[in-house]
């Protein structure tokens, strides 16, 4: 059977084992005709490009071939800086991005001023020569999206472009021109119907209340995560909020969309955030608005080592014990630990009590320098953990 008689399924099972290895498939794209569109699609489906890499040509190539920009699913770029030099590659990335609309995974670490590349190029003139207003490109599979742009009005725009997005990531570092400026701009509202099937958040804790009524499952937030950011108490379980977030239209009532908040709190599993709030209070706040975490790790700016008392530990350790999921926690880099709760009666499965570790104990009272012990020291065994609080 000659070459050319194979079906499209076999060359490309033929070629996929030169997927890793680009130069290998551009000399099988240009050596048969047979080959040239298998070797093609594998040849533009997963770009890595940099300066590094010296590809960076590949975007212009992209912004001008818009049949070779529908064949890539996973794009990932890296731009130093927007100087003038750069920023002809910066048009042509807005460009390409308008055509690489079969996307599955997108990765921009470009600069962070330069979100406009997510809105689409000017659009052509008329007949009368009046400027046509741009179409928006739609990514129907775009599922991954990476980034280091703030939540600006280009970022909402594009991500109502993108209906199957499931992980956002979002970077919270501020550009140089904004780095004496102490607060970040607030974050622009996304609208509900905007990436609706969200599941994995990671960026500024401040604009987790834009994402309350998304079914996440995991949060790893940057910033401050103070009270005010928190959505209301949830109280259904992960099996039965999805039902009833169908059951209205959160965008028409604010009391159904404040349900539907709740709801969604309810699936979240997995959360690491850093906060100046009382660690305490936190906790509480987080145990009714996410009674449903598996794992759970917080940083705190205050210093733990002011507050070792049993009062202190008692308090998390019951907040903790109302977590019934609650598989691990970390508290500054603290590892509690959980056991099975000793009751007399017979405990639930699922009732267990956690235990904080010991923390440094309180200085001793150490005669001066120039005084010395009257006896040989005494060693009380009994009372020696007295002054540790768990």
């Amino acid at each position: 059977m000659a070459l050319t008689d194979l079906p499209q399924e076999l060359l490309d099972a033929v070629l996929a084992p030169l997927a890793p290895n680009h130069a290998p498939l551009a000399a099988a794209a240009l050596s048969c005709v047979a080959l040239n569109h298998s070797a093609t699609r594998l040849l533009y489906r997963h770009l890595s490009l940099s300066a590094y890499a010296r590809n960076l040509s590949v975007v212009r190539l992209l912004a001008t071939r818009p049949d070779l920009a529908r064949l890539v699913r996973t794009f990932s770029v890296h731009l130093d800086d927007a100087e003038p030099a750069v920023l002809p590659t910066y048009s042509d990335l807005q460009h390409a991005l308008a055509l690489m609309t079969n996307l599955t995974s997108l990765a921009l670490y470009v600069d962070a001023s330069a979100s406009w590349i997510l809105s689409p190029p000017q659009g052509q003139k008329s007949e009368k020569g009046d400027i046509l207003p741009p179409d928006p490109a739609f990514y129907p599979r775009l599922e991954h999206l990476t980034c280091n742009f703030p939540l600006d009005a280009h970022l909402a725009a594009f991500l109502g472009q993108v209906p199957s997005l499931i992980s956002l990531q979002l970077s919270s570092l501020l550009s140089e021109s904004d780095a004496d400026v102490q607060s970040e701009p607030q974050p622009v509202p996304v609208p509900p119907s905007h990436i609706p099937l969200l599941e994995a958040y990671t960026g500024p804790a401040a604009v987790l209340p834009t994402l309350a009524s998304r079914p996440l499952r995991a949060v790893h937030l940057s910033g401050d995560l103070t009270l005010d950011l928190l959505p209301p108490p949830s109280a259904p379980s992960p099996e039965e909020a999805p039902s009833r977030t169908q059951q209205h239209d959160p965008g028409t009532d604010p009391a159904a969309r404040a349900d539907d908040d709740a709801d969604a709190g309810a699936l979240l599993q997995v959360m690491s955030a850093m906060t100046s709030a009382a660690p305490a209070q936190l906790l509480e706040t987080l145990a009714l608005a996410y009674p449903n975490l598996v794992c759970l790790r917080l940083m705190t700016t205050r210093a733990l080592w002011d507050l070792p008392d049993l009062a202190f530990y008692s308090r998390i350790a019951e907040t903790l014990s109302t977590l019934p999921n609650l598989t691990a926690f970390e508290l500054s880099g603290i590892h509690w630990q959980s056991r099975p709760k000793s009751l007399r009666s017979e405990p639930s499965a699922s009732e267990k009590e956690w235990i904080s570790p010991p923390v440094s104990p309180r200085a001793a009272a150490l005669p001066p320098p120039d005084e010395e012990p009257l006896g040989a020291p005494e060693y009380d065994f009994d009372g020696a953990f007295l002054d540790w609080s768990y």
